[in-house]
């Protein structure tokens, strides 16, 4: 399940008052871990009088985020893996739901000089003015899904221009990404995989026409592993490894389908991967080349974490 804008910062709200305490993810606290963070990070980050919030759930401010999307990160990786960084001088309520950044420290904006955060020993998960910290950029982070679940966040076209839709056809397609298979979405729903986990497996079906796809495992030069085209599936069953889905569980980096439909119809498989961790790249229609098209989505050498098809 993507985890959106409108998601984020609702968690967050429900979460005002929580102690802080720094190293703190978002769990009830002994007084033994408190002393473990402590004797870990010292008495400037962990504060003695922290030892009161024995017993309490507590967080610090890249835990708050985590504790939302489930994927923990530092303050400094939320930067390192950041979609897209802006300096903070260019904020507007457009960018609700981006996190504001300064090294050391993240919150979430919430809009009219606004944010919310895990605000230090001091204060808790609180809700304050831009002015009353030093932050300096903005992050677009890449454990939220932008293009959903918001009014006000940058939107992300989830239909192509042009292309061959037709709501008659409904394609089902699954993922396995970290040794687990995630739930199958049909046509544009949700997108299959996880952000984060490298895709390995992924099984398509068709409701009319027919359809044939492969996956092309990434080169690992370290293990030895050559980047190659696997053969061509057609089913849908993950316990037929010989032709109920494409993979051979190591992760790939590029996907190939191609979609018949029956009657003569035109209408084509548009689909599209996302680099682990990044943007989508744009939609590729069955394996045409050519006008910007590679025949297939994805790219030799970068593995993928998000998978789309209608």
């Amino acid at each position: 399940m993507s985890k959106t804008v409108a998601g984020l910062v609702a968690f967050a709200k429900s979460k005002l008052g929580t102690p802080y305490i720094y190293g703190a993810k978002g769990t009830v606290m002994s007084l033994s871990q408190i002393r473990a963070l402590r004797k870990q990070y010292g008495s400037n980050c962990v504060w003695t009088s922290d030892d009161s919030k024995a017993g309490k759930v507590c967080v610090d401010c890249s835990g708050l985020i985590s504790w939302y999307t489930g994927t923990i990160r530092g303050s400094g990786q939320y930067k390192s893996t950041a979609v897209e960084v802006l300096p903070i001088s260019q904020r507007t309520n457009a960018h609700i739901g981006w996190a504001v950044w300064m090294k050391g420290h993240i919150g979430i904006y919430l809009g009219n000089d606004q944010y919310i955060a895990a605000d230090g020993s001091a204060y808790g998960v609180r809700i304050a003015k831009l002015s009353q910290n030093r932050f300096t950029h903005l992050l677009k982070l890449c454990d939220i899904d932008y293009g959903q679940g918001t009014t006000s966040g940058p939107k992300e076209t989830i239909k192509p221009s042009g292309g061959y839709y037709n709501a008659g056809v409904d394609f089902t397609y699954a993922v396995r990404a970290g040794g687990k298979t995630y739930p199958a979405v049909t046509n544009l729903a949700d997108y299959a995989g996880v952000r984060g986990i490298p895709i390995t497996d992924i099984a398509i079906k068709c409701s009319v026409g027919n359809i044939k796809y492969r996956v092309h495992v990434a080169a690992n030069k370290k293990k030895g592993i050559a980047g190659r085209w696997l053969p061509y599936g057609s089913g849908y069953n993950w316990k037929d490894s010989n032709n109920g889905y494409a993979g051979n569980g190591l992760p790939i980096d590029a996907i190939e389908i191609i979609y018949t439909a029956p009657n003569g119809s035109t209408q084509k498989a548009q689909y599209r991967v996302s680099p682990v961790n990044r943007n989508y790249y744009s939609w590729q229609y069955n394996n045409e080349t050519g006008g910007g098209q590679d025949g297939y989505a994805g790219a030799f050498g970068v593995l993928i974490d998000r998978f789309q098809l209608f």
